[in-house]
């Protein structure tokens, strides 16, 4: 459609924001006061003489003025399964709208103050008139223009009236925004006559970003793939606009502002003067470009996935997939060829710069997958009983199929005389939920059709993934040129290179100001020591400056530590330089040979270990890895625990039709409600919300933590051990209150030496989020807990997240001395002795004997112990053991890492 940005624009600004106050006066009233002068219904008058005139002028068709109104009339019945018209029960028509007194609105928003906020309103459009008047340009013009403002109102309106979030966008059924209702409506007018699902992925996720040896790859592989996938949304948001993309919710992620600042807003508007932009932009300007924008955009908190709704017809659907996964090896490609130009710039390359770009580009082509499907909306010459036999045929008879197959039979024989509005009304009401999950179905019969292409490899395989060959440079070289790039005797693949330098090219590609740095695994584990010893004053100066010659010789980089230590002296030196042992004369050589000298290293380091012993600064050598995912997504995104219907109605409603109605549509009130449009990006919007919100929040600004990524339900960070149990379980609190109290996350948890090798660490929290899912183990809701010792072993325990209580009770004892720190090893070693699978059963009581013994053998105050024993200790313990005996040898291991825990926190006191 040449017209589509105008369309979009004019279906987004087909109602005012504040519908329901202009609707709740008498309409004679309401055209005298606003001064119109034609006939009509007030809301709808008041946007064409006073919004779509001055704006946009009469520049549509009649065919495209139907177009929009095709859009707004289906853009109501899909979002709810009982239509708010005139409905005959037992022969008494009800109109929805006149039950409701009108009065309930204003209880809602009896704060806001809608003569003010409705001369807002037109002094807004006023503004954007001044600016913007599409009547009066030219035509090639208007394209741009209108996309300016249909994006500025996408992204500001509720910005501008707050309100716009509860104001409903049917006073007769209540059940989503007003803004979601333009959203929509602008979304259908760009999608019609034959909207089609797109949903698109990119992979692979877990063993691409685990495949890491430094902290820094481990940012840039996550953070690779929630740049990729923005920048193919961007592809289709460029073509169709935000409102498009279903999933995930884009309003106010950082990659979106960045977008619309500098490409959008700031180039778009060049011909104003600067005192002109602050002025027309003074209220709204701030929040894409606002202050803390740069350490949002450097965290990954896209999904690898979207989906979106975009027009079938002539196959563009079809036709937009193909160019999102042409577009994504275009990306692919580009990234190759930055790789290559960094390499260059390092190097100073000759002759063969083309061969090793088109291995890495070979490679990268190889190694990333791409898939996508795309499913047609039934055409309103289709019956949705044949979406329906579609859908039984594929997934069977779920509770979903079971909900519309009595809903189609029961709407004829309950609903209106207007037969045209109940066709309308049955087509679009059931597509959505339907032709959700037949997407999914039809994506993963995509997936499971893998794609091989032979890569011939002659020569070393790639000494970080062992997956490719290595590139053909000269490592030595680059190791001494690029300090800290690559280490000794490590080779590596295009992948693994491109992923490597990944944070120099965000650098420019972003225009960041200064290159993404990413705390090391011993600052993790030093941060607690870092705050004890803040006020310090003697010791920061002495070894600052001990340090800084140290630090000189060698020729040490730059580092960073966690942001919250932003204001810390140390921020810059990394945590191993407070861990003596990093002085060693051996360690040195091996990573600093270069500038090494024996005598003067010896001088410096004795000084400086001297000065750690002098005031005792002895870090944790352990850190934390929590990885977390939300609980049955699936289920969520499919509506599987979407409300009864019942309740997504307004109380007068419901309670009305459960008296007035046959018993055929009582039942159907008791059904969950299928999903909508308005159901799914509340979710889509809720996740984000989450991810943008609180997640940074609770890791980054409470708990000293680093997070890696935040894309929507999943999360991956790395904190210090005593702040790790804690972070968990507010992020799970704050799932919950974010997006519904039923709603929880399982996280895997791994306490590890910040030498134990990265990637095999974060092998270890991806088993442990699964054991933390898996049915046969802890079943959802729930974590599981790795300790890994320097040595390599290890002790694991888990549960329901109201373990956590316990759990961190116990370290709270331990940590005081309160409790002997070989009781739980003696407990362990009983455990160990007399558990086995055959007599586990006869075995407890035993076992149960033998913890109360053995825990008050132990020295301290007789009563509070006993005390302990018979009201905690042993009903945990009975507790936990009653879901499976097997839980006995959790118990113990909890017991241990529960004093290792506490050991590392007295570490930093």
């Amino acid at each position: 459609m040449e017209k589509v940005w105008l369309l979009k624009l004019k279906a987004f600004l087909h109602d005012p924001p504040h519908k329901h106050w202009i609707i709740s006066m008498d309409n004679e009233e309401c055209i005298k006061k606003f001064q119109l002068q034609e006939k009509g219904r007030c809301h709808e008058i008041l946007i064409k003489s006073k919004v779509i005139e001055p704006l946009l002028g009469e520049d549509l068709t009649e065919e495209e003025e139907k177009l929009i109104e095709k859009a707004d009339t289906q853009a109501y019945p899909v979002n709810r399964i009982l239509p708010p018209v005139a409905v005959k029960i037992r022969g008494e028509d009800v109109i929805f709208f006149d039950m409701f007194n009108k009065k309930i609105y204003y209880d809602i928003l009896a704060e806001t103050d809608y003569e003010t906020e409705n001369k807002r309103f037109l002094e807004l459009v006023e503004k954007l008139a001044k600016n913007y008047n599409l009547s009066r340009i030219k035509e090639e013009e208007k394209k741009e223009k209108a996309k300016i403002l249909l994006l500025f109102l996408w992204r500001f309106y509720q910005e501008i009236f707050h309100w716009m979030r509860i104001h409903p966008a049917d006073t007769r059924a209540p059940n989503h925004s007003i803004y979601d209702h333009l959203v929509q409506t602008s979304t259908l007018v760009s999608a019609l006559p034959k909207p089609a699902f797109l949903l698109f992925t990119i992979g692979p996720v877990q063993s691409f970003i685990a495949t890491a040896r430094k902290t820094s790859d481990l940012w840039a592989g996550s953070y690779m793939l929630s740049y990729f996938i923005w920048k193919i949304m961007k592809f289709v948001v460029e073509r169709y606009g935000a409102d498009v993309i279903v999933y995930p919710n884009l309003l106010g992620q950082p990659l979106v502002d960045l977008w619309l600042s500098s490409e959008v807003f700031g180039n778009s508007l060049t011909h104003l003067s600067q005192k002109e932009f602050d002025e027309w932009f003074k209220e709204w300007n701030n929040i894409p470009r606002s202050k803390g924008l740069e350490e949002k955009l450097t965290i990954a908190n896209m999904p690898n996935r979207f989906l979106a709704i975009a027009p079938i017809n002539e196959g563009e659907a079809l036709k937009l997939g193909e160019e999102c996964e042409k577009n994504f090896k275009e990306q692919l490609k580009s990234l190759a060829k930055k790789t290559v130009k960094r390499l260059e710039s390092i190097l100073n390359l000759e002759g063969d710069l083309e061969k090793i770009q088109l291995q890495i580009e070979n490679q990268l082509l190889n190694y990333f997958q791409v898939y996508w499907a795309v499913m047609p909306w039934f055409e309103e010459k289709e019956s949705p009983k044949e979406v329906l036999d579609d859908y039984k045929e594929i997934i069977g008879e779920t509770e979903l199929y079971k909900t519309i197959s009595e809903f189609i039979e029961s709407v004829p024989k309950i609903w209106s005389k207007n037969k045209e509005k109940d066709e309308e009304y049955r087509d679009f009401s059931i597509a959505y939920s339907l032709l959700l999950e037949l997407t999914e179905k039809l994506l993963g019969a995509r997936k499971s059709i893998r794609e091989f292409e032979q890569l011939e490899q002659k020569g070393r395989k790639c000494s970080l993934c062992g997956e490719f060959e290595v590139l053909p440079l000269d490592w030595e070289k680059l190791r001494s040129k690029e300090k800290g790039l690559v280490k000794e005797k490590e080779q590596l693949c295009g992948v693994c290179l491109a992923k490597r330098l990944f944070p120099k090219v965000m650098k420019e590609e972003l225009n960041l100001s200064e290159e993404m740095k990413f705390p090391s695994t011993s600052e993790m584990a030093t941060i607690g020591e870092k705050r004890r010893i803040a006020d310090n004053k003697e010791f920061i100066a002495e070894f600052k400056e001990l340090f800084g010659e140290f630090k000189q010789k060698l020729l040490l980089p730059n580092t960073v530590s966690v942001p919250k230590l932003k204001d810390n002296q140390l921020f810059e030196i990394d945590g191993q330089w407070l861990m003596r042992e990093s002085y060693r004369e051996e360690y040195i050589k091996s990573e600093h040979t270069e500038n090494f000298k024996v005598e003067e290293f010896q001088k410096m380091s004795q000084k400086i270990t001297k000065l750690l012993e002098k005031h005792r600064v002895n870090p944790s050598r352990y850190y934390a890895i929590l990885q977390m995912d939300g609980d049955h997504m699936g289920k969520w995104l499919k509506g599987e625990n979407n409300p009864p219907i019942m309740e997504t109605l307004h109380p007068k409603v419901g309670e009305h039709i459960k008296q007035h109605a046959k018993d055929n549509l009582s039942s159907i009130l008791c059904k969950k409600h299928p999903t909508t449009p308005s159901l799914h990006q509340t979710l889509s919007r809720k996740i984000s919300t989450f991810a943008l919100q609180e997640v940074r929040r609770i890791v980054e600004e409470t708990h000293y933590g680093k997070l890696v990524y935040a894309g929507g339900d999943d999360v991956l960070a790395l904190l210090p051990v005593e702040e790790v149990l804690e972070c968990a379980y507010e992020l799970q609190n704050a799932f919950k209150e974010v997006l519904s109290s039923e709603a929880s996350m399982s996280a895997g948890i791994v306490i590890v030496h910040h030498k134990y090798p990265l990637y095999l660490a974060l092998k270890e929290v991806q088993l442990a989020q699964k054991k933390a899912k898996d049915e046969r183990q802890y079943n959802r809701n729930a974590f599981c807990l790795k300790f890994i010792k320097g040595s390599g072993a290890l002790k694991e325990c888990g549960g329901k997240w109201a373990l956590m209580d316990f759990l961190r009770e116990l370290i709270e004892h331990f940590k005081k001395g309160e409790f002997s720190s070989t009781f739980p090893y003696q407990f362990f070693e009983v455990v160990d002795r007399l558990y086995d699978d055959e007599n586990k059963e006869q075995i407890i009581g035993i076992l149960r004997n033998e913890l109360k013994r053995i825990f008050l053998r132990q020295s301290g105050n007789r009563d509070i112990l006993e005390k302990y024993a018979s009201e905690i200790l042993l009903p945990k313990f009975d507790e936990i053991v009653k879901e499976t005996p097997d839980r006995v040898i959790d118990f113990a291991n909890m017991l241990i890492i529960a004093r290792s825990i506490a050991m590392e926190h007295s570490c930093n006191e």
